[in-house]
């Protein structure tokens, strides 16, 4: 059998198990479940290594065990949410229950957080095994603070539901250990990642092609010069402004709270260059959160930069609609 033979089948499968078209279903995933923040969808290639993923595991896409994140390297992050852990696990014969322990012991690791335990041990009964496979994780090596925007903090998953996200955490840990998985990502795990690379030069992979029944799967074309991608609400001019108080807000744009901004002018220009490629990178994987705590941490000690680069997320973010933080 080829290569493309096994791609055919593999799209022949998920058409019958969704009832679609062999022809529909690529796009319908495209457009949907595999659709990116920023509009953009991924190539043919991707979406058949996606599927490969959900057809391995018995995920379902369309009711979101099974996600992606393009990152900046050109490819996409397999992202399973905490019922396609679930499913993952059960997707084994040999699986034989989960069970989660916790100590008595509450602690804060900050004034915006509720009470969490220190440390949850996930474990996970195997048939084929005569031990369980036990996995502790620690809230001080995963616990992420509020991010901070224009001086305001906003809390997350992490403030709210502590407790929840640390034992989500400690299941996909523990489900990863116990069938040998890798590959797979867990929602928290692919946001962190995709924070590393956010000083990476980024490798285009994702595009939008407009036809009469939507955007068509396209590949890369590999020789023609990367175009800058659009600004979000930046006047024609080019020039930054600070929002016109005076003015009525645009139908379905987020006000941003009147703070004092620095002008470009005031900043240095390669800091600047800096600054679009964190608000670029953002815009194109709806990883606002990530992009929020990695420019406090990188101009913690420059307030004019890190002042205009959070507002010009908060721009970024009311453009494309995109939640300030999701709970996994």
């Amino acid at each position: 059998m080829t290569h493309q033979d096994g791609a055919n089948d593999l799209v022949a499968r998920f058409a019958e198990r969704y009832g679609f078209r062999e022809d529909e279903l690529l796009n319908t995933l495209a457009q949907t479940a595999f659709r990116q923040s920023n509009g953009s969808v991924p190539t043919r290639e991707q979406l058949l290594s996606l599927l490969s993923v959900a057809d391995k595991y018995n995920l379902d896409p369309f009711v979101r065990q099974i996600y992606a994140l393009s990152d900046r390297r050109g490819g996409v992050l397999p992202v399973i949410s905490v019922d396609g852990w679930i499913a993952v696990m059960n997707s084994y014969p040999d699986s034989d229950g989960i069970e989660f322990h916790y100590p008595d012991e509450l602690v804060t690791l900050d004034d915006d957080m509720k009470p969490c335990h220190p440390w949850a041990d996930c474990v996970v009964y195997r048939k084929d095994r005569s031990h369980p496979v036990k996995v502790r994780e620690y809230l001080d090596e995963l616990y992420r603070p509020a991010p901070i925007k224009n001086g305001k903090k906003f809390p997350g998953p992490w403030q709210t539901c502590p407790k929840r996200m640390l034992r989500h955490k400690a299941q996909a840990q523990g489900i990863r250990l116990a069938y040998g998985l890798s590959g797979l990502f867990e929602p928290d795990e692919a946001e962190r990642i995709l924070e590393t690379q956010l000083g990476e030069p980024e490798v285009p992979s994702l595009q939008v092609q407009a036809v009469a029944d939507g955007p068509a799967l396209v590949t890369p074309d590999k020789t023609a010069t990367t175009q800058p991608k659009e600004k979000a609400a930046i006047p024609d001019s080019g020039e930054f402004k600070t929002p016109d108080t005076t003015e009525a807000p645009q139908a379905g744009v987020i006000e941003v709270d009147s703070v004092e901004v620095p002008e470009p002018s005031d900043i240095d220009p390669q800091i600047l260059s800096f600054i679009e490629q964190v608000v670029g990178r953002a815009r194109e994987t709806g990883a606002y959160t990530a992009a929020q705590g990695f420019a406090e941490e990188r101009f913690k000690e420059d307030a004019n930069a890190l002042n205009y680069c959070l507002f010009k997320l908060d721009q970024a973010q009311a453009a494309s609609h995109s939640p300030v933080c999701t709970a996994a």
